[in-house]
């Protein structure tokens, strides 16, 4: 997907080259139409933090979204819940408005989210679930707690990998944030998005199987090879890390071509070139890539943690006890 890019830079790295050959206003080229350096400069620069910002999600923000799915896994307790979803401008012959309304939000990946259902009530009576106790003791004992009791039921904005809605399905709950329950199928298709062993067994595999010994033996489809696997972020991080090397060393090499030809073209600076390549490289993308990144983990975490709605006869309420929101959010792999 990057190559045509990189055809456009490398040519930008082929007029860098060539530049300083024609910086004399005794040649005709001298008084040719040109891009000047600096907006070349820009271009890498720009690029070189977006790459950056890349580079930074998946090492760390992908690793911890990974992280806090799978331990729906090992620490969820399961109850009973709905899950709602609405297409939304499915009809392809509803007109020309529905059908770019169709497309606009599928482009938007609106069509990959619904809303699940659930009791409060459930969750607190879980053996597993001591949240509410511990509020609980918290008001008895004087200090500040949330509501002791849960009120109603709870409707939450979740990413969804089969698009139709479910009665009495299986809800996942963390019991440490009632108001984290996720559909345990799309988890499950969640977690087989970024499993290392994804596939199936081998023809020397098939064999065992056929032969094994149901009660002696370890069944041999536990083992699966490590192939067919989904997660592409390994191939993304390599692009990515080429393109930043790419763009660090082409803007570095400008700068050290503004400084040659500065002098014949008056709307280059090499001072502005080096100072503008020191602040991106120092201070932009580190803010960028690091306290961007940060700044989206919290607001996913909130929103697969305490995000949604209490519905109840006294009006909606969050968990916090203020007045709710969706809690939406665009999920990334």
């Amino acid at each position: 997907m990057t190559l045509p890019l990189l055809i456009l830079y490398l040519y930008f790295l082929y007029l860098v080259i060539e530049r300083p050959s024609k910086a004399d206003p005794d040649k005709e080229e001298y008084f040719e139409d040109r891009i000047r350096l600096t907006d070349i400069l820009y271009c890498y620069l720009v690029t070189l933090v977006a790459f950056s910002s890349l580079v930074a999600y998946l090492i760390w923000f992908v690793r911890k979204r990974r992280k806090l799915s799978r331990s729906y896994e090992t620490e969820g307790i399961t109850i009973l819940g709905d899950v709602e979803y609405d297409d939304g401008y499915g009809d392809v012959n509803g007109g020309f408005l529905a059908m770019f309304l169709r497309f606009v939000k599928n482009g938007c990946r609106r069509n990959d989210y619904g809303f699940v259902v659930y009791d409060l009530e459930k969750v607190a009576n879980h053996p597993a679930c001591d949240y509410y106790d511990k509020h609980v003791e918290k008001q008895k004992a004087g200090k500040r707690g949330k509501q002791s009791k849960p009120l109603g039921k709870i409707r939450k904005n979740v990413r969804v990998y089969h698009h139709y809605p479910r009665e009495s399905v299986s809800i996942l709950v963390l019991p440490k944030y009632p108001y984290s329950g996720q559909p345990k199928i799309d988890l499950e298709a969640d977690w087989a998005s970024f499993a290392e062993r994804n596939g199936i067994p081998s023809e020397f595999d098939d064999e065992s199987y056929n032969d094994y010994d149901q009660v002696g033996d370890a069944d041999p489809r536990i083992n699966l090879p490590k192939t067919l696997s989904r997660d592409r972020s390994l191939g993304v991080l390599i692009i990515s890390a080429f393109w930043i090397s790419f763009c660090f060393f082409g803007a570095l090499y400008i700068c050290f071509q503004i400084e040659v030809i500065e002098e014949y073209y008056p709307d280059e600076s090499a001072g502005w070139a080096w100072g503008v390549f020191w602040i991106t490289c120092g201070g932009i993308v580190p803010i960028v890539a690091g306290l961007g990144n940060y700044l989206r983990w919290k607001r996913y975490e909130w929103w697969i943690l305490k995000s949604g709605k209490v519905l109840n006869s006294g009006g909606s309420n969050d968990a916090d006890g203020m007045k709710a929101d969706e809690g939406s959010y665009v999920q990334m792999t």
